[in-house]
């Protein structure tokens, strides 16, 4: 018995031990995590998973968090931001926290032993050693660079400050604004700024200002940066250059073909109408009340126009959506969109490149499963601070995109779909300056990151390349007038060139020409001898030649360029009458005409 009664004792024991760890562990795993802790762990997805990323995220927030507030009230925005360098002894005490004095040197890493001070002290003799040898035998001596022996985990601190007159928010409102942020409103179609998190170095930062204060002429921007040493501040100025600021972007309903089980089932519960025909009806667009009778008769006899929209079970919004999917809707209209304008685009690429020539184009809206787009370009010749070759620059919504360009569509379809060459354009030598801006309702981007533009997908694709070529074609026309007015200031001094030793030879034949005249008495006709007398009396000579020669190439180029300017479409131009009404009574008018316009002196 003694037996048996230990044998029963040790599995109960067994089996109360292994609930609790199970129990734990099931606890651990169903906690619910707040959206602090959330990106807390996934400091990637909103961009702060390094100091450098940290710091440029923090400066594009405040920017763009400040563009929005100055527009959603029609205010020209104006925007200071301000990046001041902080020691650790001022953060500390701004922090309430006093400087402590190190007890243990050796505790800390960048500690410098014996053996490493003596080996660091052996490079810097040897390096002393290579220069001298090298300035006696005169070769150009390379600059030391900077000793990398003591590590150092120094951090950098940096106080950010954005100044702007656009309208805020209360205090009390921004948990609740930063929920909604999180969850989605219940339309949650409208174009919007800063819903990407992106990560760069803080050399990126000047980028980032100048690529948006090409994307937006119409707000003024100062950058500052402040360091701990007054040699390094900086301060950058992006002024204004026009008032004009493109339309805010509008909400708008979701259109059938972008829904899918979830939203159609959210949609549901936050509707406030009755049956399924309002609910087609006023929750979707492009779903007028004959279309919404035709799909309910599609969906078959379970559904009715006065069915009510709670009751539906989940096979029947599966129904919906699948019949959303096969229909054919009219596509979106793009007025909801807020793009930035051929005018902007190009005032701001002339404001920051100073290009020698420049073109723009915007597309019409097109739409991509379900949400339309619209694709701006321009294009620029040289300019200042632009290097050979394709500099192109991508703005999604109207914000700029600085990292993993390679991969991008505005990239691929640039490097690899346009043919430069038949435009004129060497794609190696001329300074090229590529601008592409895509707005929509939902930017497909890639990667967690959401720092390019797929380039799988052809309606994308297709509309970049086409706002590309169209402003190439403008160019091109342009190419084509400055090289035929290139090759006519060559043809100008070619002759100009050959103009003396053509006098000269003219005038000798001239003179031997008037010498035998005089000497054989040759019947010449009157104007002949009269020009060999005037050659033999010196009144021709040969310094009036080279007059009369230069005038004619003169007059013969002004003969061309006029031609030029009206075979080239000059005076095919749209022209508008002005008129401007005299005084006196009287209307006597000289008339003085040229190739663009005709003005009319009045006396």
């Amino acid at each position: 018995m003694e037996i048996g009664g230990s044998s029963e004792s040790p599995p109960d024991t067994k089996k109360s031990k292994s609930k609790t760890p199970r129990k734990s562990k099931d606890a651990q795993l169903l906690k619910q995590k707040s959206p602090a802790e959330f990106f807390a762990d996934n400091k990637n997805i909103a961009g702060f998973d390094n100091p450098g990323k940290c710091l440029y995220t923090t400066v594009r927030e405040l920017v763009e968090n400040a563009l929005d507030s100055a527009e959603s009230i029609s205010e020209l925005p104006v925007i200071e931001i301000t990046i001041e360098e902080i020691g650790r002894s001022k953060f500390n005490s701004m922090i309430g926290l006093a400087d402590h004095e190190r007890v243990d040197a050796e505790l800390y890493d960048d500690f410098e032993t014996a053996k490493a001070r003596e080996k660091r002290l052996a490079k810097e003799a040897r390096l002393q050693e290579i220069q001298a040898k090298n300035a006696a035998l005169g070769k150009k001596a390379k600059a030391p660079t900077a000793m990398k022996s003591i590590k150092s985990r120094e951090a950098s601190y940096y106080r950010v400050t954005c100044k702007d007159n656009g309208r805020g928010m209360p205090h009390d409102d921004i948990p609740n604004m930063f929920g909604r942020v999180l969850s989605g409103t219940k339309y949650g179609l409208k174009q919007t700024r800063g819903k990407f998190g992106l990560g760069a170095k803080m050399s990126k930062i000047l980028h980032y200002m100048r690529q948006m204060a090409v994307i937006t002429p119409y707000a003024q921007f100062l950058f500052k940066f402040l360091s701990e040493s007054p040699d390094k501040n900086v301060t950058v100025r992006f002024a204004r250059r026009t008032d004009v600021m493109p339309p805010a972007p509008l909400e708008t309903k979701y259109h059938p073909s972008a829904v899918d089980l979830l939203l159609i089932k959210r949609l549901i519960t936050e509707t406030s109408k009755q049956n399924l025909l309002q609910f087609l009806q006023h929750e979707f667009v492009n779903v007028g009340k004959s279309y919404a009778e035709r799909l309910i008769g599609e969906m078959g006899p379970d559904f009715g126009p006065k069915m009510p929209v709670k009751s539906l079970t989940s096979q029947q919004i599966v129904r919906i959506h699948q019949l959303f999917r096969q229909a054919k809707f009219d596509d979106p209209s793009g007025d909801c969109l807020s793009p930035a304008g051929e005018y902007n685009l190009r005032l701001g690429i002339i404001k920051e490149l100073h290009p020698d020539m420049v073109a723009t184009y915007s597309g019409s809206a097109q739409v991509f499963e379900g949400h339309p787009f619209i694709v701006e370009a321009g294009l620029s010749l040289g300019g200042k601070d632009v290097k050979q070759g394709l500099n192109i620059f991508r703005f999604a919504n109207r914000i700029p995109l600085l990292f993993e360009q390679g991969a991008d569509v505005v990239t691929r379809t640039a490097v690899k779909r346009i043919n430069w060459n038949s435009y004129k354009i060497n794609q190696t030598q001329d300074k090229i300056g590529v601008f592409v801006s895509i707005v929509s309702t939902k930017i497909p981007f890639k990667g967690t990151g959401k720092e390019y533009i797929g380039d799988d997908i052809s309606e994308i694709a297709s509309a970049v390349k086409t706002a590309i070529q169209q402003c190439c074609v403008q160019l091109k026309s342009k190419i084509v007038k400055r090289i035929q007015a290139r090759e006519q200031q060559e043809r100008k001094r070619s002759l100009n060139k050959y103009i003396p030793n053509a006098t000269g030879a003219i005038y000798e034949i001239l003179k031997e020409m008037s010498r035998s005249h005089a000497s054989k008495k040759r019947r010449s006709e009157d104007k002949d001898a009269e020009l060999l007398k005037q050659v033999s009396d010196q009144i021709v000579t040969e310094e009036t030649l080279r007059e009369k020669l230069a005038q004619h190439v003169e007059q013969v180029d002004y003969e061309m360029a006029l031609e030029y300017a009206t075979q080239t479409g000059v005076n095919e131009e749209p022209r508008e009458d002005i008129y401007i009404p005299p005084l006196q009574a009287e209307y006597n008018f000289t008339e003085f005409h040229s190739p663009v316009f005709v003005f009319r002196l009045v006396h």
